[in-house]
């Protein structure tokens, strides 16, 4: 259906019945960043690091290892661990390796892979990476240089029972002829607690309303959950496949509180609800109808008439004033109910305005793309605008409003049958007041209940 850019979605299921509404969050989907980088610079045998202006001082190699964890992991997922070895020393640096050590007893973390592959690991609770000779960068060495850098990625699969797991990291590079008189000698660079008690520890989250996990290829479906309430009967959740190498994805639930009348795009009012997934890092084409993500809610509703709006994540779009018509990749947006340029800085101008929801209207396609115009209604003119663009646009879809976007059957417990087109929606009633809503995309975007 809509054109793969990355996913991040926000996912809002709206009533068609009458509820209580609030004012939607407009234009492409939000950008999820809970779980933080912590990069830390490695220090001599002295305890001085690598990159600070004290280290140009001394005698010795001046290259750095730095250790990068990443924080608000789940416990039992994929977690990745970077080391980036850099040579900012005149000289080349020869033959150099780095370790990376743990306490595997409560870590549980079992050594998948590396990007690229130079690391192996034949002990448990230690990875060992062999780097390509790094040149160095000539006369340019000093304070403030941009170093030769090599970066590698270690994946690892994780089923931990503590909250923070503590990393050691050491590199060793062998120059010859540097500082010893002529003789190749070896010096060592190392990331550990010794300066500051938080260098290297990577902290597993702990906030019931988020959930990320770095998704490994070759694993089976994977899962997010968070609760905005824990005595729910079920969480509030996303399932997607792996793809061909690994990525990031994050998920995040918040329930807004409605505190003046609004729609989550014209015509259709909203209960609050918001499932916010980044999966953007995925490889292009993973998710598909043989592959979809699968959101999953309890709704408060009275009966199962219920549809969701899909901001999909902002494409480029072009655009001619005369007559008045936007064009962009693709046939996606040959099936939008709406667009909103939120996420771009430059306005259309005119009558189009940055933040706003408006409806698609006189949309064309020749099988390569699609054009369309935009008005304030669904019945309504084609607005002018004044500005040439390019833009960056989300495609607004109101999935289930049709017939044949609905599916079934499913249950609490079971999502329907992919079916041959998506987006799709299933829905059942769990009591009088609340619905289990499935739904089910291959594209991107931002979804708003």
């Amino acid at each position: 259906m809509f054109r793969k850019a990355g996913i991040r979605l926000v996912l809002s299921l709206a009533l068609i019945a009458s509820v209580t509404a609030f004012v939607a969050a407009s234009g492409g989907s939000a950008s999820l960043n809970f779980v933080q980088p912590s990069p830390v610079p490695s220090h001599d045998a002295g305890k001085v690091v690598c990159n600070s202006p004290a280290a140009f001082a001394l005698n010795e190699r001046h290259y750095c290892l730095v250790l990068t964890t990443y924080s608000n992991l789940k416990k039992s997922g994929g977690v990745e661990v970077d080391l980036n070895l850099q040579n900012y020393d005149q000289s080349s640096l020869t033959n150099p390796t780095a370790n990376l050590k743990w306490d595997n007893a409560g870590a549980s973390l079992s050594f998948v892979s590396s990007d690229p592959s130079i690391c192996s690991s034949s002990t448990a609770g230690q990875v060992d990476c062999t780097f390509p000779n790094l040149p160095g960068v000539g006369s340019a060495s000093g304070p403030g240089v941009t170093p030769v850098s090599y970066p590698v990625k270690l994946f690892f699969a994780a089923a931990a029972s503590n909250s923070s797991v503590s990393f050691t990291a050491t590199a060793n590079a062998k120059e010859s002829g540097h500082d010893s008189g002529g003789a190749a000698n070896v010096e060592t660079q190392t990331v550990d607690q010794s300066l500051n008690p938080t260098d290297g520890v990577m902290t597993f989250g702990n906030d019931d309303t988020q959930d990320a996990t770095f998704a490994l290829p070759g694993s089976p479906q994977q899962e997010l959950d968070a609760k905005l309430d824990p005595n729910a009967p079920s969480p509030l959740s996303v399932k997607f496949g792996a793809g061909s190498r690994p990525f990031l994805a994050q998920f995040r639930a918040r329930q807004l509180q409605p505190t003046t009348a609004g729609t989550c795009f014209p015509g259709i009012a909203c209960t609050g609800l918001q499932l916010e997934t980044d999966l953007s890092a995925a490889p292009s084409g993973t998710f598909s109808t043989g592959n979809p993500i699968i959101w999953t809610a309890d709704v408060n509703a009275t009966n199962t008439n219920v549809v969701a709006v899909h901001y999909y994540d902002p494409v480029t779009i072009t655009a001619s004033a005369t007559p008045k018509t936007f064009t962009t990749a693709g046939t996606g947006f040959a099936n939008c109910n709406g667009v909103n340029f939120s996420s771009d800085p430059q306005a259309p101008g005119g009558g189009v305005a940055t933040g706003q929801d408006y409806f698609v209207i006189n949309a064309t396609t020749n099988g390569t793309n699609t054009s369309f115009q935009v008005a304030a209604t669904a019945t309504g003119k084609a607005l002018s605008f004044t500005a040439s663009g390019p833009f960056s646009g989300s495609c607004i879809r109101v999935i289930g409003d049709q017939k044949s976007e609905r599916t079934g059957p499913c249950t609490l417990t079971s999502p329907p049958q992919t079916p041959a087109q998506l987006p799709t929606l299933c829905a059942v009633k769990r009591t009088n007041t609340i619905v289990h809503v499935y739904v089910l995309d291959s594209a991107n975007g931002k979804i708003s209940y």
